[in-house]
């Protein structure tokens, strides 16, 4: 086996145990450890999905698709997965979850007693995104008896946490219809009834809306992505420009008592200094990593509540 085949194994070793121990089958085994060998492998019960980044040694296609063949090499030795069972993406920075011209290869994966559809192959993301899944145990341990909102809600994962914890209602909130049909089969496969609201809008349009129909909601979770340009909105968003804003829309509907959950994967983001005066704000990003992304920052979550001042004068 050759410098990244072992690397791999050896990281399976130490986490295969361990994923087993509590309920998980997809976990991440590598993030560019090797630097000869820039790349995210994420294992998906007997399967792979694989990131790769572009080598600036790689002067040519030619050396690049050598590159790649050479990943799936040392992967197929390292992992003892098939070809076949090993799916292969370049890296973007940003942007939209976008679509691949491939067949879809879907997947039902078990989390913590609760299952989730991914697909390895149409899209550049999964369908599941595995640093949150201690943000979502989190979520699920407070949701007994409350009403809760997902902003910007992908798939939903977040949804069937909080459903799976008891929550009173759940309402959630993308652009996407597909992401929303995806949400829904996997309160499906959970056999999750109840009261489950899937609103396909802009999420800030929507947050006026509900504003002015005085919707109020226990916990918000937000977790908008880092750019989106999609043409089914006039309206461009960009985190770091906009997240102030779209902070103060959501906590608009947060009742005394409740608190907003925001999370970003933009690198070097940083909160607007103004959110901490007007607010209580928590860091949470240490206690919402899991063992298998110790020492790699790859989101940033914060708490915030009212300040007693202000929850006494709603």
């Amino acid at each position: 086996m050759g410098m990244l085949a072992n690397r791999l194994a050896k990281n399976r070793k130490k986490f295969a145990k361990w994923a087993a121990q509590n309920g998980i089958e997809s976990y991440r085994l590598y993030q560019q450890d090797i630097p000869e060998y820039p790349l995210i492998v994420d294992i998906y019960r007997d399967c792979a999905a694989i990131w790769a980044n572009r080598r600036k040694r790689d002067e040519t296609e030619a050396d690049a698709q050598r590159f790649l063949q050479d990943v799936l090499s040392e992967c197929c030795s390292g992992l003892g997965i098939p070809a076949e069972r090993l799916f292969l993406k370049n890296r973007r920075p940003g942007g939209q979850y976008r679509k691949r011209d491939e067949q879809p290869y879907w997947l039902d994966i078990n989390e913590h007693g609760l299952s989730f559809k991914v697909n390895l192959s149409s899209y550049h993301d999964t369908g599941l995104f595995l640093d949150h899944r201690p943000t979502r145990r989190w979520v699920r341990a407070q949701a007994a008896g409350r009403d809760m909102l997902n902003l910007f809600c992908y798939t939903g994962s977040f949804t069937v946490y909080s459903a799976a914890g008891g929550a009173a209602s759940t309402t959630s909130v993308d652009l996407s219809s597909r992401y929303l049909d995806w949400l829904d089969d996997n309160l499906r496969a959970n056999r999750l009834s109840g009261e489950h609201l899937l609103i396909q809008a802009d999420v800030r349009l929507w947050l006026e809306r509900a504003k002015a129909e005085r919707r109020r909601f226990d916990i918000i979770v937000c977790d908008p992505p880092t750019f989106s340009n999609s043409k089914r909105t006039a309206n461009l968003f960009d985190v770091t420009r906009d997240h102030s804003s779209l902070i103060k829309a959501a906590m608009e509907l947060l009742r005394p008592g409740g608190w907003l959950l925001f999370s970003t994967n933009k690198r070097g983001f940083s909160l607007d200094a103004g959110l901490h005066r007007r607010w209580h704000i928590c860091d949470i990003t240490a206690e919402t990593t899991d063992p298998d992304f110790a020492g790699r920052i790859h989101h940033q979550a914060w708490l915030i509540r009212r300040k007693r001042l202000e929850n006494n004068a709603v």
